[in-house]
């Protein structure tokens, strides 16, 4: 893992430990990680998306 985020330019130091949280990640973890990111956004649910101007899929 360490080498290929070496590779990658132009990344800061932050960057690349979220990268490498999320390579390293199973799929439940990358979902857990992408609600705890929405809940601190306060767009957790469809209502508070539609309500800050997301459309709606429908």
């Amino acid at each position: 893992m360490a080498r290929l985020l070496k590779k990658v330019p132009g990344l800061s130091e932050h960057e690349r430990i979220l990268f490498a949280r999320s390579l390293s990640a199973t799929p439940d973890e990358r979902w857990a990680m992408h609600q705890a990111h929405l809940r601190s956004l306060g767009l957790l649910t469809r209502s508070q998306r539609k309500a800050f101007g997301f459309n709606s899929p429908e």
